[in-house]
C-alpha cells in the first residue's frame, strides 16, 4: 500500500467515524509487558526509524514507506482507542495506546 493510499484509507476512516479524529492529536504510549504505559519513544532502541515518533500512524506510514508489510488492528475501547502493530521482518509485535486508557 503506498502512503497517499494509506492516507486516503485514514481520511475515509475519520470522516465515517470509524477513527475518532482525536486519534491523531492523542498523545499515544506503548504498553509493556508487564501493562506498564511507557514513552513512544522508547520504540527507539529497537533502531533509527523509530526514531521520533509521536503516533502508531507515523509508524505504520514508516515501514510500510520501508517496503515492509504491516499488520494493523485498531480498537475502539470506552477508555480510548488502542492500536495494535506488528511488523514481522522487524520483529515488533507492539501495542499502543491513547493516553487517556493508561490514565484511566
Amino acid at each position: 500500500m503506498t502512503n497517499l493510499n494509506f492516507r486516503i484509507l485514514l481520511t475515509v476512516g475519520l470522516v465515517l467515524g470509524v477513527l475518532p479524529i482525536s486519534a491523531l492529536s492523542a498523545e499515544w504510549l506503548l504498553v509493556g509487558r508487564q501493562g506498564e504505559c511507557l514513552p513512544l519513544s522508547s520504540l527507539a532502541r529497537k533502531g533509527p526509524e523509530f526514531r521520533g515518533l509521536q503516533t502508531p500512524y507515523q509508524m505504520i506510514e514508516k515501514m510500510r514507506a520501508a517496503g515492509h508489510q504491516v499488520e494493523v488492528k485498531e480498537h475502539a475501547t470506552p477508555k480510548g482507542p488502542m492500536v495494535e502493530v506488528r511488523v514481522p521482518a522487524k520483529e515488533i509485535a507492539v501495542m499502543v495506546v491513547a493516553v487517556q486508557v493508561c490514565k484511566a
